[in-house]
C-alpha cells in the first residue's frame, strides 16, 4: 500500500510560516489569518495566489491595508509570474501572484 498525505497537508508543507496560499474561502476568511499572523509578532507576510484566485489576494490585502491597519501595512513588494500546470497535451500556463506586505509600527 502507499502511504499518500491528504493534499491539502502536503501543500501546508511546501510553504513557509510566514506565507498564506489564497484559494476559495471568502475574502474575510484569509484577511483573519492575515491579522493573526501580525497579531503573533510578525512584521512580513507573503500572500501567494495563482489563477482566479489573484483578485481574491488583492482584495485581501487591501482590505486588510484599508480597513484595519490606516496606513500601518504597506506593500513591500509585487512579483507576479506564470506556472506550468499539467503533463504532455494537458499543459496549460496559470498566472501567479506573490504580494509581501509588512506591518509598521
Amino acid at each position: 500500500m502507499h502511504d499518500r498525505k491528504p493534499i491539502a497537508e502536503s501543500l501546508e508543507r511546501a510553504y513557509p510560516p510566514d506565507t498564506i496560499l489564497v484559494r476559495k474561502k471568502p475574502v474575510m476568511a484569509y484577511t483573519t489569518a492575515v491579522m493573526m499572523h501580525f497579531q503573533s509578532g510578525a512584521k512580513i507576510l507573503i500572500i501567494k495566489a495563482r489563477g482566479r484566485a489573484i483578485s481574491r489576494a488583492v482584495d485581501i490585502v487591501e482590505v486588510v491595508r484599508r480597513r484595519f491597519f490606516g496606513g500601518k501595512m504597506s506593500v513591500r513588494e509585487v512579483i507576479i509570474g506564470t506556472q506550468a500546470l499539467g503533463e504532455g497535451g494537458d499543459m496549460r500556463n496559470v498566472s501567479t501572484i506573490d504580494i509581501k506586505v509588512e506591518k509598521s509600527d
